[in-house]
């Protein structure tokens, strides 16, 4: 089962270019078979902080929130991504959209596996990155056919 992307007209990247990452990250972690699933949605700040807020009693935006789901089957959980955060994280720190993006999504697949903070979890994260970035480079452009950077943002 591809992974299920809610995706938002505010995000820097198509809902096809978030799937394949997440593919990608998914098939390099659970190996032939099926993949687990998971539901991307992609929020604003206003969504993200108060996911924040229920979930975690923080208060603000943050970059991703992971939700692992306890029951039976395949379904491996639901990862929240503040693409404003996204956005705004980029800007502040001189990063590439797309590395950045992957990051984000490595770090949410990583705790939803189970991981906590740690060079177990860099480990992990490294890895699904490197799978991401190499499975997609010939199949996914940058955003919006061929625009970089966060400008490209507005018209997807």
């Amino acid at each position: 089962m591809r992974p299920r992307v809610s995706c938002s007209p505010f995000s820097p990247f198509s809902r096809r270019e978030w799937s394949a990452w997440l593919e990608a990250m998914l098939r390099a972690a659970a190996g032939p078979g099926d993949l687990p699933e998971v539901e991307l949605l992609l929020v604003r700040y206003v969504d993200i902080a108060a996911l924040n807020a229920a979930h975690l009693g923080c208060t603000g935006p943050t970059n991703i929130l992971s939700f692992p789901e306890n029951g039976e089957g395949n379904r491996l959980g639901s990862l929240a991504l503040g693409v404003d955060t996204l956005r705004r994280e980029c800007a502040l720190y001189g990063q590439d959209p797309a590395a950045h993006a992957r990051r984000l999504l490595a770090h949410g697949l990583a705790h939803l596996w189970g991981h906590d903070h740690g060079p177990v979890m860099d480990a992990a994260c490294a890895a699904l990155e490197a799978a991401a970035a190499e499975a997609t480079k010939d199949a996914v452009g940058t955003a919006c056919g061929g625009d970089t950077g966060l400008d490209a943002a507005r018209r997807v």
